[in-house]
């Protein structure tokens, strides 16, 4: 039956971890119920929602455990819970050792600062030590034991022998140390020796989460009863009704504060009692421990009674505030003279699956220097992270430096404020300018052609004047489409740095007569876009003279524009020669028909 078991486990307790904290202690009788019963108990533990949410159990503390039957109680617990530190010092011979199982997604064991300490009647309790994982410096104190039962003097002074010896220990813990103490401990009442060592106030008191000293007794304080769930004995296990509070969860002070790792207020009890079922077993009728649905209050009970003879003392434990912060620096390039903030980001980070498996984080936030600002801001876990908007000196264009202080008041949040360096940059505005040498916003292009030359093409450049980094890039936005026969080709690029644009425009000389062409044209430009962001028109005018093309003046030989004295002298210093730029006739030599030539043309050429 319980190599099935084990099987039957891997598939029932499973869940995410997380770093909320749900601590089930739990005395399994030697094994001596049935195990599938078992099984089904723990895998309530992690599901029951009767106090407020569904947790996967974080930590299992096991009393009357026999080290033969470890192997069968880690299939049992499921293979993502790790077993931590285990002694049996011939425990097993007589009231049981101590196990516990802890998910190793939420703690390492310091398995150094493990100790066994003796608690009289061939018994040891156990102290293990878990930190936990995500942060830092968070340790957990755990202790279980299975103090001697039976009434009687002698048996109590054996249980506060026992006490004393674990509350000696705790003792020498560091001051404010997290410290929960648990186990089947056999107190029949709060005036019981062992019981009054433990809660005394004192160094290494700790706390009866029901209240130090009240009473247990009667059908009034049935919900604090542990054992026995059978009415009638089965096999190995004690039957008597439930009318017996032996099993407790103490804690320290530390867990009890109102802040940071605390117990979590009306978490702590006993799976599957209702109240309603004083000095009989917790299957007899229905049981209602799950309001509204009896059904599941059944088969819980029905599986306790059949798993052992004590009940699951289980209470859920809220982890610290986790402060956590971002902002992003990309955003922090802005236009001198704009209206501009960081936004700064704060999170409560705490890794837990219900907001009040831990705490709220409060935080009060100080920004200074090239920022400036104070909030206080409150996050409970698994809450949208509060924005907190600094305002950013944009008046002078440069580099700017702050410093954000977050003070977290939330306990064990933080042991010193973080101070967190911010820096960001606020650049001059872009400066459209026709001309590189100087801020030129009006601009009048003119180009001359002559007609019937064809396509003619000319380009206008756009600078960005005065860039060197610490400015914004220029953008143009909208170029004027110019008027026929004037055609505008494009850009080279929309966005300019320090490499200039370049407009490219062109007139068909084939299809204009002689004149002038004007064409005005807006060029609407802007800054990047990033806060602060100007819009202006810079004006180009394109202006086009068409010519008619002048004719040729062969015997103008110097090309001044005139046949005169000049170009006689070059003709004849070339007489006789075959030069053809000089043989106006083209006859082979340059001679007195070439002569008649030029004085033929002489004067302006036409």
């Amino acid at each position: 039956m319980r190599h099935l078991f084990i099987l039957i486990l891997t598939f029932c307790l499973t869940g995410i971890a997380s770093a909320q904290i749900r601590v089930v202690s739990y005395n399994i009788a030697q094994f001596n119920g049935d195990a599938n019963a078992m099984a089904d108990v723990l895998q309530a533990a992690s599901d029951d929602d009767s106090h407020g949410f569904a947790a996967p159990v974080s930590i299992f503390l096991f009393q009357e455990v026999d080290e033969a039957e470890l192997s069968i109680l880690q299939g049992v617990v499921g293979s993502n819970y790790s077993m931590a530190t285990f002694t049996d010092q011939n425990d097993s011979s007589w009231g049981g050792a101590q196990a516990m199982f802890y998910l190793s997604t939420l703690f390492t064991e310091n398995t150094g600062l493990h100790v066994d300490i003796y608690t009289g009647a061939s018994r040891h309790a156990d102290r293990w030590v878990l930190e936990i994982l995500g942060y830092t410096n968070k340790r957990l104190y755990l202790y279980s034991m299975h103090l001697k039962a039976s009434t009687g003097s002698a048996n109590q002074e054996k249980r506060r022998a026992g006490a004393e010896s674990v509350r000696d220990d705790i003792s020498t813990l560091p001051d404010g140390s997290h410290i929960i103490v648990v186990g089947d401990m056999n107190f029949y009442s709060s005036s019981e020796p062992g019981y009054i060592w433990f809660t005394d106030p004192g160094p290494g008191q700790i706390i009866d989460p029901l209240g130090n000293g009240n009473s247990w007794s009667g059908a009034s304080n049935t919900l604090k009863h542990t054992q026995s769930p059978l009415l009638n004995q089965n096999g190995g296990l004690i039957g008597g009704g439930l009318d017996d509070r032996f099993d407790f969860q103490f804690v320290s002070d530390t867990l009890l504060d109102g802040g940071g790792f605390d117990l979590i207020d009306g978490t702590y009890r006993t799976l599957g009692n209702d109240g309603n079922h004083y000095n009989d077993a917790i299957d007899t009728g229905n049981n209602s421990y799950f309001p509204g649905d009896t059904a599941r209050g059944n088969a819980l009970a029905d599986a306790l009674v059949m798993a052992s003879d004590h009940m699951p003392l289980m209470a859920d434990y809220q982890v610290p505030a986790l402060l956590a912060w971002e902002w992003n620096p990309a955003e922090n390039r802005v236009l001198v003279g704009a209206t501009s903030t960081v936004d700064f980001i704060i999170r409560n980070d705490a890794p837990v699956l219900h907001t009040l498996a831990a705490d709220i984080l409060d935080v009060d936030l100080v920004a200074q220097g090239g920022i400036t600002g104070t909030q206080t801001v409150s996050i409970p876990a698994l809450s949208p992270p509060a924005i907190v908007e600094l305002p950013v000196d944009t008046s002078v264009a440069g580099t700017w430096n702050g410093t954000v202080t977050l003070t977290s008041t939330s306990p064990e949040a933080q042991t010193t404020p973080e101070v967190i360096k911010l820096n960001g940059e606020v650049i001059d505005h872009a400066n459209a300018s026709f001309s590189f040498t100087e801020d030129l916003d009006w601009y009048t292009y003119d180009i001359a052609f002559e007609t019937g030359t064809g396509i003619q093409s000319f380009n206008v450049w756009i600078f960005n004047y005065g860039f060197d980094g610490s400015q914004s890039l220029l953008e143009i936005d909208d170029v004027t489409i110019p008027q026929p026969p004037i055609m505008f080709g494009g850009l080279s690029t929309t966005q300019i740095g320090s490499i200039p644009v370049l407009m490219e425009f062109s007139i068909d000389t084939d299809t204009v007569e002689p004149a002038t062409y004007t064409s005005f044209l807006p060029i609407t430009v802007s800054d990047e876009d990033l806060v602060g962001e100007l819009t202006n028109i810079s004006m180009l005018t394109v202006r086009i003279e068409m010519t008619t093309p002048t004719v040729a003046c062969n015997a103008d030989f110097n090309n001044n524009g005139i046949v005169d004295v000049a170009d006689i002298l070059v003709l004849i210093a070339d007489w006789g020669s075959t030069d053809p730029a000089h043989d106006l006739d083209s006859d082979g030599i340059v001679n007195v028909a070439d002569l008649l030539i030029m004085i033929a043309a002489w004067g302006p050429c036409l």
